[in-house]
């Protein structure tokens, strides 16, 4: 049996910063930060940089749009200091999919590049072809 397809959308900043001082400007709660200095659990190194990160909410198996649409309204619930800390630190959408399936192709409609250019956001795709035809044989 093939699994689904999984995605998400992330928005992210990085940098030399106190990732405390980013949530207090904000008023949002990271999804995943760290500070620069600190010692990475995974990987035992050193993190050369700091990391503030706000997830989307859905399940990974909605549409990747979605997850765009949905990190877009969570930045909007504050707006002014969301694109402020971007334009200073440079954010990024990140979009992450590991397509089992099927790739299901990707448009930005204009409220999705509206809502990318309103927080002057670059836009990263990180995107995984798990795909087999070893998988076909075996059906």
């Amino acid at each position: 049996m093939v699994e689904d397809n999984q995605q998400y959308a992330y928005f992210t900043i990085t940098g030399s910063f106190d990732p405390i001082d980013i949530t207090e400007r904000i008023g949002v709660l990271p999804t995943e930060c760290w500070q620069q200095g600190e010692i990475s659990h995974r990987t035992h190194i050193e993190r050369k940089f700091s990391r503030w990160s706000l997830h989307s909410r859905l399940e990974r198996n909605n549409e990747l749009d979605a997850h765009i649409r949905d990190v877009l309204a969570q930045l909007d619930t504050n707006a002014t200091a969301f694109a402020a800390v971007s334009q200073e630190f440079g954010g990024w959408m990140q979009l992450v999919a590991y397509f089992h399936l099927n790739y299901p192709g990707l448009n930005f409609d204009r409220d999705i590049t509206a809502g990318l250019a309103r927080y002057s956001l670059a836009v990263d795709f990180d995107f995984y072809w798990l795909y087999s035809h070893d998988r076909e044989s075996t059906d």
